[in-house]
């Protein structure tokens, strides 16, 4: 056999096992991430902000790009009937546009937990666990911003949102359909 010949199997070979493994690695099960109990002190005075969904999706794009610093923003929060979170992935040097639907529930502590009802990934159909999972693992997102892909949701802990002088906030209502968001503002007695 000519050497052409081994080189062209070897490349073959090569390009078989890098897309078994990137196969593996999207379609490997999830470990479950474990999330701290974190609320809002009720000590302080308490605000209570009405916003709308152009105004909540302006603060989430703000806190999101201030949390990255000098990143480029790798992701996009736009706010209607769902919360979308819009991202790239690259595979292969190919560029995927992803956008995941998440319906939003507020939990006891003020969070904000976002389950996910859909994704679009150009023409590919792949499960929403493995969406997140690649999220997860390729996009360095801030702290108080946990994907969950085994439950396939993300949690917006808003009390671990670095504010100035102490000032906390927790999410009251998130009612997209009739455009109602309540957010409070913890402010602490000094």
């Amino acid at each position: 056999m000519n050497k052409w010949k081994i080189a062209f199997f070897l490349l073959v070979l090569l390009l078989i096992g890098s897309i078994g493994a990137f196969v593996y690695w999207i379609t490997a099960p999830v470990e479950s991430v474990w999330v701290e109990e974190t609320s809002t002190s009720a000590e302080g005075n308490v605000l209570t902000v009405n916003a709308t969904k152009e105004d909540f999706q302006a603060i989430a794009n703000t806190y999101l790009e201030k949390a990255m610093g000098e990143k480029p923003l790798p992701l996009q929060i736009s706010v209607d009937d769902q919360i979308v979170l819009s991202s790239e992935f690259t595979a292969f040097s190919i560029n995927l546009p992803v956008r995941m639907f998440f319906e939003p529930y507020v939990e006891e502590n003020g969070n904000i937990r976002l389950e996910q009802s859909s994704v679009e990934i150009g023409r590919l159909s792949l499960d929403p666990e493995t969406i997140l999972k690649l999220l997860r693992d390729s996009i360095e997102l801030p702290k108080w911003m946990v994907v969950n892909p085994a439950k396939e949701e993300v949690l917006i802990q808003l009390s671990d949102i670095p504010m100035a002088s102490g000032v906390g906030v927790r999410a009251k209502e998130l009612n997209l359909a009739e455009d109602i968001i309540t957010l409070e503002i913890v402010i602490p007695k000094e």
